[in-house]
């Protein structure tokens, strides 16, 4: 019994991280390329902040409010993917982004990593318009009409819920409802219904594309492609065979 949940522990974390860990062995630096910069400009972003000027250029540019016109809205969403949340620490925010943006690389690729990310972030964004007009219980008050959105995070639990559904990862579907249980009793705000909102939006992607993809046959490792939608020049070139085998084990 033992050994047989040792060896069911042993699969479903490869199907997570089974090609981080090749790209590791093999030393291929350049698969983590995404996780870099995104914590790099997170790290300016939120030095900038506790400067004057920084200060006042992040509130302008940066940080979304649900009290904002649509307009607004869109002139600061693609800095608000990285830009300082109220309840997310400074150093939580570097490293997050960094091994998931990173890990989601060498799984699915930096393109559909990217689009993603971006799907989760602008649509959780929007929908907090939407969770104030509803109103409690199931939405939240007019309080909330100044309060900074979710920032990065909203966009990291997007591509882990898009892992978890694209690589069949029971466990970290598991870990994900309960982060958002947990977070939804203790909290109970509006960040948390935007992060319902990227979960739902990563497995929503994930789905999508599983179904795009049924039927369509196999295509053999030396094309670079993966079953579950990676492509070539999105982490996945050509490379030796045994490198190969080991990036797709499951």
């Amino acid at each position: 019994m033992a050994t047989q949940a040792l060896r069911w522990l042993r699969r479903e974390l490869d199907k997570v991280f089974g090609p981080a860990v090749e790209a590791v062995r093999h030393r291929q630096w350049h698969r983590f390329w995404l996780g870099a910069v995104a914590s790099l400009i997170v790290v300016v972003l939120g030095c900038a902040f506790r400067t004057r000027w920084g200060h006042t250029f992040i509130e302008n540019y940066a940080i979304t409010r649900p009290g904002n016109g649509w307009s607004t809205v869109a002139l600061r969403l693609p800095l608000s993917m990285f830009a300082p949340a109220a309840l997310l620490p400074f150093w939580f925010a570097i490293v997050q982004v960094g091994i998931v943006y990173g890990l989601a690389q060498t799984v699915v690729g930096w393109r559909r990593t990217v689009l993603v990310a971006v799907a989760g972030h602008v649509l959780a964004t929007c929908s907090a318009h939407l969770w104030i007009l509803l109103g409690r219980p199931l939405g939240v008050g007019h309080r909330y009409d100044t309060f900074g959105d979710a920032g990065p995070s909203v966009a990291v639990v997007t591509v882990i819920a898009y892992i978890a559904v694209a690589r069949r990862s029971s466990w970290l579907v598991g870990v994900l409802v309960a982060y958002d249980a947990i977070e939804i009793v203790v909290f109970n705000g509006l960040s948390q219904r935007e992060h319902l909102v990227g979960v739902a939006v990563g497995a929503a992607c994930a789905g999508f594309v599983r179904l795009a993809t049924r039927g369509s046959p196999a295509i053999g490792h030396s094309s670079g492609r993966m079953a579950d939608g990676g492509a070539p020049g999105d982490g996945y070139e050509a490379r030796p065979a045994t490198i190969q085998r080991g990036s797709v084990a499951s």
